[in-house]
């Protein structure tokens, strides 16, 4: 089944996407964090920047607002998990497709 999540973004602190599971903001609910095999990232509104838990507006990757998507895998063995992103952009929505194990 693929999961789809969206997420509003501020200037700063930078959001962990696991936050789309609701609970307590920048620390991942471990019942829903899963695995997935592949990500697939936009940004609506504004430029959102995606990456570790550092990232700035300067520091990862750029998604500029309606352009082309960030695709991360797929990966035949091990798994990203949204708690391993962050993401910043004021004004940005940052809409996530994600394919489970």
């Amino acid at each position: 089944m693929i999961a789809v999540f969206q997420i509003a973004l501020t200037a700063s602190p930078a959001k962990r996407l696991s936050d789309v599971y609701g609970g307590v903001a920048g620390t991942p609910d471990e019942t829903k964090n899963v695995g997935y095999r592949q990500l697939i990232l936009s940004a609506t509104g504004a430029t959102a920047t995606i990456g570790a838990s550092g990232v700035t507006a300067t520091l990862g990757i750029v998604l500029a607002a309606a352009g082309a998507p960030l695709v991360i895998g797929p990966f035949p063995t091990g798994a990203v998990r949204l708690s391993d992103l962050y993401a910043i952009g004021a004004g940005a929505t940052l809409t996530v497709l994600g394919v489970p194990y």
